[in-house]
């Protein structure tokens, strides 16, 4: 697993509207740091440290699946 192109896929596939592909590296990624995987660079400088980038990490995955649920839902409604 490469944390850093998932993240960056992640963040193309929302711009993309491609609401499979960041259900699907929304996934992985947050599997990944679960199973304590090193997280990508997010925000900030690489000091700020493991903890710093997990929970932005994190927080990108949820709220990205959360858009994902959300647009899905309207796009089923005729």
């Amino acid at each position: 697993m490469d944390p850093q192109a998932a993240l960056n896929g992640l963040l193309a596939a929302l711009a993309d509207h491609d609401w499979d592909t960041v259900r699907e590296l929304a996934t992985a990624l947050k599997d990944w740091l679960d199973r304590d995987g090193f997280p990508p660079i997010t925000l900030g400088a690489e000091s700020l440290g493991h903890e710093w980038h997990i929970a932005i990490s994190r927080l990108t995955c949820e709220m990205a699946m959360a858009r994902a649920r959300t647009e899905s839902r309207k796009e089923s409604v005729p």
